[in-house]
C-alpha cells in the first residue's frame, strides 16, 4: 500500500472540513448529464431524531372553516428551505400533493421551515431536492410537514379531510425515490404505449426496453406500493405523475410500462399492487362506488405504522351513509375503534343486504388488520455473484468495444440480461416487509363481558343453514388427549352410517376433522384457542357438557359447538368465515324477521379439499330468495365478536390475493 499516497488524502480531506462549513457528497447515478444527480449533507448531518418538525413550527388552522397548511418550496441550489403557512379551501389555494414513503423515521436531514432549522425523513429531504425548482417556489402539500404529528386533536380534524386535500390538489406527485431511468429509455415512447400497447415480440426487440426492464423491476419493488394511505392518495387525485430522481412521467405511462412488463413476465405478481391501484381509479371514474367493506377487503394487505390508520385511510373515500360516523381518534384504543367499526357496518345504508352478508367476515378482518404485526422475511436470497460482476442494470455499452475477454461490450450486456431476467423471474426469496403470525385472541380485549346490550345495539347478519346437530360426540380436550376416546367415536360413526352411501364420507371427514383440530392444538393451553369459552352466550339446562363438545351434523358434516348447543339445534354459516351459530329452534323473532335464538357457537369441517374448517366463499348463496335455507340473526356485540375469535377467513386461505372480492 502506497502509505504517501493515503496520507495526502487525508490531509486534502481535512483541508475541505476547513474550508467549507458543510460537507456535501455528490451522488452521481450513471446515465444522466455531467451535472450530479442530488447532493446530500455531510453524513454527520444525518439524525436519529424525530423526523416531524417540532410542534411551535405550526401557523394555527381555522378549525371554523375547513381549512389546511401548505408548504412554499423556496428555489436554490443548496440546503432546503421552505415557508409553511395556513390557508382554507375557500380561498382556493393551488398546489401538488406528495404522495410518498415516511420510511423508518430514524434516519433524518435538516430543513429550514420559516427560517427555523427543523428535521425530517430522509426520503422526504429527498423528494423536496428533486422536487425544488432553481428559480421559481413550489407550492406543495407535504402530510408530515403540513399535518401537526403532535397534536392528536388536530389529527382527528384533518386526517377525514384527506380525500379533499388530494382531490383538490393540481397534481399528485408520487415519489418512488432517486431512481432515474437509464440514459437509453426515452419516456416519450413509454408515454405513447398509453394509446398503443406494444405487442411482447415489438417490446423484445427495442433496444431500450432491456435497459428498462431492471429499472422497472426496482421501481415495482419500492416499499412505496405497500402503504395503507396511497390508495387514498392514488385513488383520489385528478392528476397524477410519477417522479424518479429529477424525471417524472405520467401515472397512465407508467401504468402502461408496467402492464408491458407483466406481458413479457406473466409471474411478476408484483405488478398486482400497480394494477389493483389502477383498477380502483378507472371504476371510480366510470362511477363505480367502493365501500368501506370493499376497500378494506381488497387492500387488506397495505401496510402502515399506526394500526388506526387501517381503518381511517378508507373513510374519505368510502361510499357509506351511517350515522354511526367513524371518528379519526388516536387517542382511541384498539377495541374501541373495533367497536365504532362494527356499529357503523351495522348501520350503513349502502349495500344493506350485502352489509348483513357480511358482517361475520367483517368482524374478525377489522380486529385481524387492528393487531397485525410487521416484519421482514429472514431467508434472503441475493443476486447471485455472477450477475454482481457483470455490469449493473444502469451501465451503457460501447458495442463495438471488446473486453479483456475478446467478447464486445454488446455481448456481455447480452449474457447479463440473460442472467438478470433469470434472476429477477425466478422463484426466490427477498426482503420484503410481511405479516407476522397472528397471535390467538383473548375475549376481554375486544368486549366488555357482562355488560348488558341495548336492542338498539343488535346487529343483524345474514347466514345460511347447513343441517342440524344430529349426535354429540367426545369433548375436544378428550378426543385431543386421548387415543382410546377418539378412536372408540371413530367406531361410533362407522355403525352410525353402516350400509347408507353416505358411510365413506363421513369416515374420510372424520379423518380431516382430526387433522384440521390436530395442527392447531399442540398443547392442551391451545384448547381454548380453537373454541374460547364464551360465558357472555346463553347456556341452557339442555346443554350436554360444560366443555366445547364435537358433534355429527344432518347432512353430512362434523362440528365443534361451545356449551350452550343441544341435538336439534340448527348450524348456520356465514359467508368468508369459519364461524358458525348455533341457533334454537321456536326461540323468539323479531318484528323485522330476524331470529334472536342464537345459543352457541362453532366450526364446521364439510366435504372438499381445504384441510381447515368450511369457510362458504360463494356471496350468491347467501342472498335472500336464493334456493336454500337462509336467515337473519340479530346479534349482540359481545355474542358477535365471541363467535367470531380466532375464526378462519377466506383471506387466510388465499394468503396474499388482493383481488376483488365484492361479487358484484
Amino acid at each position: 500500500m502506497d502509505w504517501t499516497a493515503v496520507l495526502a488524502l487525508i490531509v486534502c480531506f481535512g483541508s475541505v472540513i476547513k474550508y467549507y462549513d458543510e460537507l456535501y457528497f455528490y451522488v452521481w447515478v450513471l446515465g444522466l448529464d455531467e451535472t450530479p444527480a442530488y447532493i446530500l449533507p455531510d453524513i454527520h448531518s444525518i439524525a436519529d431524531t424525530s423526523p416531524f418538525p417540532s410542534p411551535d413550527t405550526y401557523p394555527p388552522l381555522n378549525h371554523s372553516v375547513d381549512s389546511l397548511r401548505i408548504l412554499r418550496l423556496l428555489p436554490g441550489s443548496s440546503g432546503l428551505s421552505c415557508q409553511l403557512e395556513s390557508t382554507s379551501f375557500g380561498e382556493y389555494p393551488r398546489y401538488r400533493a406528495l404522495s410518498y414513503e415516511w420510511g423508518s423515521g430514524h434516519r433524518t436531514l435538516p430543513i429550514l421551515i420559516n427560517g427555523v432549522e427543523t428535521r425530517v425523513g430522509k426520503n422526504l429531504w429527498e423528494a423536496l431536492y428533486h422536487l425544488r425548482d432553481p428559480r421559481e417556489e413550489r407550492v406543495l402539500w407535504v402530510d408530515a410537514i403540513c399535518i401537526n404529528q403532535h397534536d392528536l386533536a388536530e389529527k382527528a380534524i384533518v386526517v377525514p379531510r384527506m380525500n379533499l386535500i388530494y382531490r383538490r390538489a393540481a397534481e399528485v406527485i408520487i415519489w418512488l425515490g432517486p431512481h432515474p431511468p437509464p440514459k437509453t429509455v426515452n419516456l416519450d415512447r413509454i408515454a405513447w404505449w398509453t394509446f398503443a400497447p406494444p405487442s411482447i415480440d415489438k417490446a423484445y426487440h427495442q433496444e431500450w426496453w432491456h435497459e428498462a426492464v431492471p429499472w422497472l423491476f426496482d421501481l415495482m419493488h419500492a416499499n412505496y406500493w405497500t402503504r395503507t394511505w396511497i390508495i387514498q392518495e392514488v385513488g383520489e387525485a385528478v392528476r397524477l405523475t410519477v417522479q424518479f430522481g429529477k424525471q417524472s412521467m405520467p401515472w397512465e405511462a407508467f401504468v402502461a410500462a408496467v402492464a408491458t412488463y407483466r406481458k413479457c413476465f406473466p409471474r411478476a405478481f408484483w405488478t398486482d399492487r400497480v394494477s389493483a391501484l389502477e383498477g380502483l381509479r378507472r371504476s371510480r371514474r366510470e362511477g363505480e362506488i367502493y365501500s368501506f367493506t370493499d376497500l378494506i377487503s381488497i387492500f387488506r394487505n397495505s401496510f402502515c405504522k399506526v394500526p388506526h390508520d387501517k381503518i381511517y385511510a378508507f373513510l374519505g373515500m368510502a361510499a357509506d351513509d351511517s350515522p354511526n360516523f367513524i371518528p379519526a381518534a388516536y387517542n382511541k384504543t384498539l377495541a374501541q375503534v373495533y367497536k365504532d367499526v362494527i356499529r357503523f357496518l351495522g348501520t350503513s345504508t349502502i349495500d344493506r343486504a350485502v352489509k348483513e352478508v357480511e358482517l361475520v367476515h367483517m368482524s374478525a378482518l377489522v380486529r385481524r388488520l387492528l393487531t397485525r404485526r410487521t416484519g421482514k422475511t429472514v431467508a434472503v436470497d441475493e443476486k447471485p455473484t455472477s450477475i454482481l460482476r457483470q455490469a449493473e442494470p444502469y451501465t451503457y455499452y460501447d458495442n463495438s468495444a471488446p473486453d479483456k475477454d475478446g467478447k464486445t461490450q454488446l455481448q456481455a450486456r447480452t449474457a447479463y440480461h440473460k442472467q438478470w431476467y433469470e434472476w429477477a423471474h425466478m422463484r426466490h426469496e427477498q426482503t420484503i416487509m410481511a405479516w407476522l403470525p397472528t397471535a390467538p385472541e383473548h375475549l376481554d380485549f375486544w368486549t366488555d363481558i357482562g355488560q348488558v346490550t341495548s336492542q338498539t345495539d343488535l346487529l343483524t347478519a345474514q347466514g345460511i343453514i347447513a343441517g342440524e346437530i344430529e349426535s354429540f360426540g367426545p369433548t375436544v380436550e378428550s378426543f385431543l388427549t386421548s387415543s382410546d376416546v377418539s378412536k372408540a367415536w371413530q367406531m361410533t360413526i362407522i355403525q352410525q352410517f353402516a350400509g347408507k352411501p353416505s358411510q365413506k364420507i363421513m369416515i374420510a371427514l372424520y379423518e380431516r376433522l382430526h387433522v384440521v383440530i390436530g395442527q392447531q392444538a399442540t398443547s392442551a393451553a391451545s384448547i381454548d384457542w380453537i373454541i374460547p369459552l364464551r360465558p357472555n352466550i346463553e347456556s341452557t339446562t339442555n346443554s350436554t357438557t360444560d366443555l366445547p363438545r364435537l358433534f355429527t351434523g344432518s347432512s353430512g358434516f362434523f362440528g365443534i359447538a361451545s356449551p350452550g348447543a343441544s341435538v336439534g339445534d340448527q348450524v348456520v354459516q356465514f359467508w368468508g368465515s369459519s364461524a358458525a351459530a348455533i341457533v334454537r329452534k321456536g326461540k323468539r323473532r323479531s318484528a323485522d324477521g330476524a331470529e334472536d335464538s342464537v345459543v352457541a357457537h362453532g366450526s364446521i369441517v364439510k366435504e372438499g379439499y381445504s384441510h381447515d374448517w368450511d369457510v362458504p366463499k360463494d356471496k350468491d348463496k347467501f342472498a335472500i330468495g336464493h334456493e336454500g335455507s337462509t336467515i337473519r340473526l340479530h346479534l349482540d356485540l359481545n355474542t358477535l365478536t365471541a363467535m367470531t375469535l380466532n375464526s378462519v377467513g377466506h383471506e387466510d386461505q388465499n394468503v396474499g390475493d388482493n383481488t376483488d372480492t365484492r361479487g358484484r
